[in-house]
């Protein structure tokens, strides 16, 4: 009898201590399990977090258990303004286990360092870094595909275009660029822009929430559907808020660095010399950058191969749509194999 009572408690205890683990979290350090929920995620999509750097700066990843192959090239996300590799979580647990992913935290984001204040943080700036990222984790004398997301959309466009012998695939997921219709968020960039660059706080803009309603209206901003917003509670938004507040000072430096007038059009003044095969994907209802920049960058890419539209689909394509967006994006990836089989066949 004794014995199995003893069994009961370890039993009891087992069960119970995950229970009381995620209650303590919940309640007094919420931004800790949104973390340790991250890191399952990773781990369970096969991401394994690294680091590389140099004197300057040292770069956060993201990479899978593929290596290089000589027949197809690494694939490089790139996530977009004040996020992290973990935007990527999704592409790593869908994409097939024979492609060699890396997804970057950009610098001062995710778990990078932080470049100094005598840094001019500007787009050609994260362009370069973003070489350097590619030239540290071996890939130098590659050809990589590049996936980037909003800012990172932008950022792989000119990477393409300043280094076309580098890429062998380009994709980006709604730019960040002006468009002809102005977004929300593109009428407070502007008004930002108009009110002088010294005098941008994080009120100007949506992307830089100092509270959980800022949180909220964020979301409500990025995501066309709102059941994450609904679903979720003001602790765990609180707890978002937290591992987010330590970096609002530097996206807010970075928000100003890249906020000009000269840097609305940059994409599409420079879409005419990218000229490796590129793929656009856009939710159509994209609430900051608007889905009418996508027939503005196809008519201007010299090798534009697809566009891909996602209805009921905002800009945070990996939350609203997660499973169209792996679906187009693996159908670009894999366009060269079947057009090699296609050939093949006519043979």
């Amino acid at each position: 009898m004794d014995t199995w009572m003893l069994v009961a408690v370890v039993a009891v205890g087992v069960v119970s201590t995950p229970a009381c683990i995620f209650f303590i979290l919940f309640n007094f350090s919420p931004h800790s399990l949104i973390r340790l929920s991250f890191r399952i995620r990773q781990y369970l999509a096969g991401m394994k977090i690294k680091y590389v750097g140099d004197e300057n700066i040292v770069f956060c990843y993201g990479e899978n258990d593929v290596a290089p192959r000589p027949d197809q090239p690494s694939i490089v996300f790139v996530h977009g303004f004040s996020s992290s590799k973990d935007q990527w979580i999704t592409c790593f647990k869908g994409f097939p286990k024979d492609l060699h992913l890396i997804a970057v935290d950009l610098p001062g984001h995710g778990a990078s360092s932080v470049p100094p204040e005598k840094v001019q943080l500007d787009l050609e700036y994260v362009v370069e870094t973003l070489r350097l990222f590619i030239d540290l984790v071996g890939l130098k004398d590659r050809k990589v595909h590049l996936i980037g997301s909003s800012l990172g959309g932008a950022i792989v466009g000119l990477f393409a275009a300043a280094y076309p012998d580098r890429v062998e695939k380009l994709t980006m997921v709604c730019p960040a660029m002006q468009t002809p219709i102005n977004s929300e968020f593109a009428i407070q960039v502007k008004e930002a822009i108009a009110m002088g660059i010294e005098n941008i706080t994080t009120s100007h803009c949506k992307l830089l929430p100092t509270d959980v309603p800022g949180v909220k209206a964020m979301l409500e901003v990025c995501c066309y559907s709102k059941d994450l917003i609904n679903s979720s509670s003001d602790q765990m938004w609180k707890g978002f808020l937290n591992l987010r507040l330590p970096k609002t000072e530097f996206y807010l430096r970075l928000f100003k660095g890249i906020t000009s007038t000269e840097n609305l059009d940059v994409l599409e003044r420079t879409a005419p010399k990218i000229t490796v095969p590129t793929q656009l994907v856009w939710g159509t209802q994209d609430q900051v950058i608007h889905v009418s920049g996508a027939e503005v960058l196809r008519s201007k890419l010299p090798n534009c191969q697809r566009v891909d539209l996602i209805e009921n689909c905002g800009h945070a394509i990996d939350i609203d749509r997660p499973g169209a967006f792996t679906k187009f994006l693996l159908t670009f990836i894999r366009s060269d194999v079947l057009m090699a089989k296609e050939d093949k066949k006519l043979q």
